[in-house]
């Protein structure tokens, strides 16, 4: 018999050789949060460890979310907040119960835990930076990120139809309406990312299915048509609870990046970020993210996720999509990064 005071889903994508072990090792912590795994493990013993009977899903991660969420639409109902994550990933109970009750005293529409420095990484924007409990950001990763439930149901339609999750990370912090201060990277709350880039079982399904997920980030891109290009800290909370602006974060997150640089498995990048935070500190202090708007005629569009365009009269390029977007859609491909 599980409480029925549990506000909270952790909905775990897990395969054979998961990590979700560790996020319920610590039996002496009163979880505010269901277990529930969505699993494509061939050994199905390896996933009989949920508060909630598991699914066994044998396609991607993201469409395999959808249809769970399709089949079961009462979770949304059931849950405040979902969170949604890799089975790579090392966590502790307390510090899930932590990221839940951080988005619930924030307001946050989306939140996710920061990475530790031994992670292996994509974006330096989510490493874990000190004297932080919380960064207000426009990315996201979709590693582990925790979603308001009424949310997650409007995105559905886009994890059906771009089910890679590529170029997902770059835009959803930006499709709810008034997205600034609804988004934030918790440093409060730590997690590991322990496989290396690129080497997960969903590649080879990619491959199987001759799946381009760099078209994919393309293409979701070309929907929209004010993408601020790049990753942008604009505020945040201090560990002694003082709210900081653009200004401040800026230059605290950049001092942290120069710091942790050389012990970072990106030192390089984790580096040109801080010099990218330091400038944009002084060139971009009234940046507040507005929510992205669709190119008419676009998927996006047609489903009626994010603002409608501003001139919805006028004929947009659906295809390819406005020329300043692709500095961003090629920083997304190669892991460059960017503030």
């Amino acid at each position: 018999m599980q409480p029925e005071t549990r506000r909270f889903l952790v909905l775990g994508r897990v395969g054979d050789n998961s990590l979700h072990r560790s996020w319920i090792a610590d039996r002496t912590v009163a979880r505010n949060w269901d277990l529930q795994l969505n699993a494509y493990a061939k050994d199905v013993s390896r996933c009989q460890d949920g508060d909630l009977p598991p699914v066994f899903d044998y396609g991607t991660k993201w469409d395999s979310i959808a249809r769970h969420f399709r089949a079961n639409p009462d979770l949304l109902d059931r849950y405040e907040y979902v969170m949604l994550p890799d089975d790579d990933l090392l966590m502790a109970a307390g510090d899930i119960n932590r990221l839940f009750d951080i988005a619930v005293e924030h307001d946050l529409t989306m939140a996710q835990p920061a990475m530790t420095i031994e992670s292996y990484l994509s974006h330096a924007v989510v490493l874990r930076m000190p004297g932080f409990r919380l960064r207000y950001a426009t990315f996201l990763e979709s590693m582990a990120c925790c979603i308001k439930s009424s949310y997650l149901r409007t995105l559905l339609p886009m994890f059906e139809r771009h089910f890679t999750g590529w170029g997902t990370d770059l835009i959803w912090a930006m499709l709810m309406r008034a997205p600034a201060y609804r988004a934030a990277i918790v440093d409060a709350v730590p997690m590991t990312h322990t496989r290396p880039l690129y080497s997960g079982p969903i590649y080879d399904t990619f491959a199987e299915g001759k799946v381009d997920p760099h078209e994919e980030v393309r293409s979701l891109m070309a929907c929209f048509e004010n993408h601020p290009r790049g990753m942008h800290v604009y505020g945040g909370y201090l560990n002694d609870g003082r709210r900081v602006g653009a200004f401040e974060a800026r230059i605290r997150n950049a001092v942290g990046l120069f710091n942790i640089a050389g012990r970072s498995k990106l030192p390089w990048n984790t580096a040109r970020l801080g010099c990218a935070m330091l400038l944009r500190a002084f060139t971009r202090m009234g940046y507040q993210p507005e929510q992205l708007r669709a190119v008419a005629g676009s998927e996006m569009a047609v489903l009626g996720i994010g603002a409608p365009p501003r001139h919805p009269g006028q004929d947009r390029r659906a295809a390819g999509g406005p020329v300043s977007l692709a500095g961003v859609a090629e920083k997304h491909l190669t892991g460059g990064m960017s503030a």
